[in-house]
């Protein structure tokens, strides 16, 4: 609806667009054509007309630039402009009108080559920028992934190392620049994690280089060469003594966690989260992520429940294109204690809800964050991450109770699943493999339950003391690290400054 604006409601709807603020446009009934934008990234002016068939648009300024006034003028030279069937509102149109306004000087003569130089360039103008490429690749990611997916796309592109792109057009960065950029997060001794960018980084250029988005883009070529250097030979221990990728839970490690979840001392969602991502071996996004729907009774097994995982929840499944369901048997003491936990919801989709509500501009997942589970090991003292407790699943049934390997990767979802629609059809037994998967669960939560029976916990207010202290060095620990690392890149930017400095003066 339009408004006829003053330059009064122009500042206040300017004060408006900052980090956070819903995107929005206020149509100046005063100068038909004439649009307000406000967005996170800052106000601006545009002309919108219709003329026969076609919209035409483009952006005029930005208020502290053009006032009120002053855009008005602008959109009443355009509307006289498109009287005449070959009018361009173009870049040198909206630079004439900057002329007669009095805020910039006429064009002075130019060397043909130098325009025609010029003239080339015009068309990759409005090419997209390193913020506006991201925030459509995205979208797309958001579109065709797994939410965790996209949040880790979005987390990936967002780190502070790329904030050397900010605003750059996305058609003249080079290869060699991500790779500097690679390079430097490899040569912090962050190795992984530089892969992991570069990982990021090549399908956000696939995308950009498609031929339907070249004329948005102005990419033309892929980033299928870019990499991390190669990883160090010299393994890398952890501050907790763990080596990456070899560390396995031990028993003592198993009896406690799932002995302090059953103490009633930790939240009940945690609590159960954590149980079920040891009984079951599942990773910890598929526990925290998981559906209501997906659990249902064992027909065939009377006591027993299920648990039905579909593809877009699961790690592997998204890598193979797997449209499969992966079906986990519950065994009657832990599907007690699942439905228990149903009753619990309190009406969310989510088996585990969202413990706290968002931070201000977060993403509201709905369900707890996959994060709490690591933490909550942490602050029980216990060395094992969740993937590591996966591992101890795998290596005890195979050298404790000999099962082999291939019956191990059924429940640890290795490539496997029965195609479903259906979350509540019958699960019968020939077609997801539970007459295989049953005994083996039936073996490891047996071999669980021996490790609790052998745990001695402290007094729950011992406990719950222990906890809490750990809890607490632990975030202190994290806010030291974080303002030491805040200090070294502002020392680093300071001696910078400094031999830049040296060099002009010199």
């Amino acid at each position: 609806m339009a408004v006829t604006l003053t330059q009064q409601s122009v500042d206040k709807h300017v004060a408006k667009a900052k980090a956070g603020v819903t995107p929005y446009d206020v149509i100046d009934k005063g100068a038909p054509g004439l649009i307000l934008r406000i967005k996170p990234r800052g106000p601006s002016w545009g002309l919108k007309f219709e003329r026969g068939d076609r919209t035409m648009r483009l952006k005029i300024g930005v208020p502290g630039i053009l006032d009120l006034e002053q855009a008005r003028s602008i959109a009443g030279a355009a509307r006289k402009a498109l009287n005449s069937p070959h009018a361009e509102l173009g870049e040198e149109w909206l630079r004439d009108q900057y002329v007669g306004l009095g805020m910039a000087h006429a064009r002075p003569q130019r060397d043909p080559a130098l325009v025609a130089a010029f003239e080339a360039e015009i068309p990759h103008l409005l090419n997209w920028r390193w913020e506006e490429a991201r925030e459509s690749y995205l979208a797309e990611v958001k579109r065709i992934r797994r939410h965790d997916t996209w949040n880790d796309y979005r987390v990936m592109l967002g780190q502070p190392e790329l904030a050397v792109l900010a605003n750059r057009q996305v058609r003249g960065i080079t290869r060699s620049e991500l790779a500097v950029i690679v390079d430097k997060i490899h040569a912090s001794g962050r190795e992984r994690h530089a892969e992991h960018l570069a990982s990021v980084l090549r399908p956000f250029w696939g995308y950009m280089a498609e031929d339907r988005r070249q004329h948005l883009s102005g990419v033309t070529t892929t980033m299928a060469g870019l990499k991390a250097p190669e990883r160090s030979t010299e393994a890398k221990v952890r501050s907790n003594g763990k080596e990456p990728g070899t560390y396995i839970a031990t028993p003592a490690e198993v009896g406690t966690a799932v002995a302090v979840a059953r103490s009633g001392i930790l939240d009940r969602s945690v609590s159960m989260s954590l149980e079920l991502l040891i009984a079951t071996g599942q990773r910890r996004r598929p526990v925290a992520g998981a559906l209501t729907v997906d659990f249902v009774d064992w027909i065939e097994m009377p006591g027993w429940g299920v648990w039905s995982m579909g593809p877009s929840h699961r790690k592997t499944a998204a890598k193979r294109q797997d449209k499969h369901r992966h079906v986990v048997p519950l065994p009657p003491a832990l599907w007690a204690r699942i439905q228990e936990q149903l009753r619990r919801t309190g009406g969310s989709p989510y088996l585990f809800p969202q413990i706290r509500p968002k931070k201000a501009g977060g993403d509201a997942f709905g369900h707890m964050s996959d994060a709490a589970i690591n933490h909550r090991l942490i602050d029980l003292g216990i060395k094992a991450s969740p993937h590591d407790l996966r591992r101890c699943l795998s290596t005890t049934l195979q050298h404790e109770f000999r099962v082999s390997r291939d019956t191990v990767k059924l429940v640890l979802d290795h490539n496997e699943g029965i195609r479903s629609d259906d979350v509540l059809e019958r699960h019968y037994t020939a077609d997801d493999r539970l007459d295989q998967k049953a005994p083996v669960m039936e073996q490891w939560c047996a071999w669980v339950d021996e490790q609790v029976a052998a745990t001695v916990l402290p007094d729950l207010s011992t406990l719950r003391a222990d906890i809490t202290r750990r809890r607490r060095e632990n975030e202190a620990a994290g806010k030291a690290k974080t303002a030491a690392l805040k200090a070294a890149k502002e020392a680093e930017e300071k001696a910078k400054a400094a031999a830049e400095r040296e060099a002009k003066a010199a």
